[in-house]
């Protein structure tokens, strides 16, 4: 969550902004989670703020509080001093959120839409969603999640699990066109007997062995002929290559250093990002927190 939220100061701080991020002190370290929904709600409503505030301040607030059966609710809350919105408006906030801000469309090049995602991802959680505006003066999205919480001794078991499966290798996608990042990646992947790797040259070869095998993470360049990393994961993500590749995880490995880049990457479903040249520790560590963070998200 911290990772996420120092993206988005980064943004404000470039347009001048002030950004503060408050999170509940008592908040669990972690949660079972759908990571990747999770994350695009949180992304949503700070892309909003971002983009729709020229002046003033942004405030990310996240708060937890227990409740039956190692559930907790988690509350966040996203305050922002920008264009905010009139009264019609926001009668009609969830229906049609593309256009409502078209009066602002030259200024901020583009139309926000966000919140209509937002509100359909939070029914999924079975969570509520309400909005306050006022025309000129800003916006406050309050978002209620319930999430249930992993206990520690549960994740230790988890880890001890985890060791146990690991002695079989687990099994590498690399899905890149250039030879001699593909010898690269080969090489550091080598260097221990935790994997096996089948390389794919673009995201079309990608689609069709995933088709037919099953792989346990995809290292996925963005760049390629034929059929990019971008459009390759959208295929992915909607399940075109069955139900049980849908939710692989997927790290992005780029000499791409934009942030842009890496917010475009995580909005369409990868779970990371590395740039090149690739740091063979860090690939590892990546590799290992994709896999267990699949089906738990750490808060702190």
């Amino acid at each position: 969550m911290t990772e996420i939220s120092n993206n988005w100061k980064l943004e404000a701080q470039r347009k001048g902004l002030d950004y503060q991020f408050d999170i509940d002190p008592d908040i669990p370290d972690f949660i079972e989670s759908d990571l990747e929904r999770f994350v695009q709600i949180i992304n949503n409503v700070l892309s909003n703020a971002v983009k729709f505030t020229t002046k003033g301040s942004i405030c990310f607030k996240l708060k937890c509080f227990s409740q039956p059966n190692d559930v907790n609710r988690f509350s966040l809350q996203v305050s922002d001093t920008g264009v905010g919105m009139t009264t019609e408006t926001k009668k009609h906030i969830f229906d049609s959120f593309n256009q409502m801000r078209n009066n602002h469309k030259r200024k901020f090049g583009g139309i926000g839409l966000g919140l209509t995602i937002v509100n359909r991802l939070v029914d999924l959680f079975e969570g509520e969603i309400t909005i306050e505006s006022e025309f000129e003066k800003g916006c406050v999205v309050y978002i209620d999640l319930p999430l249930k919480v992993v206990k520690i001794a549960s994740l230790s078991d988890q880890n001890i699990n985890a060791n146990k499966v690991s002695a079989t290798p687990l099994k590498v996608l690399v899905v890149e066109d250039n030879m001699l990042n593909q010898m690269v990646i080969k090489k550091l992947l080598s260097t221990d007997n935790k994997f096996t790797m089948v390389i794919a040259n673009n995201g079309e070869e990608a689609l069709k062995l995933l088709k037919h095998s099953n792989f346990d993470v995809i290292l996925m360049d963005l760049q390629m002929p034929i059929m990019d990393g971008y459009e390759a994961t959208q295929h992915i993500r909607n399940g075109n290559c069955g139900p049980k590749t849908q939710a692989i995880p997927i790290i992005a490995v780029t000499a791409d250093v934009m942030q842009e880049t890496k917010e475009r990457v995580l909005n369409i479903g990868m779970n990371d990002y590395m740039t090149k040249p690739i740091n063979k520790d860090l690939l590892f560590k990546k590799i290992e927190r994709c896999m267990y963070d699949s089906s738990n998200l750490k808060i702190a």
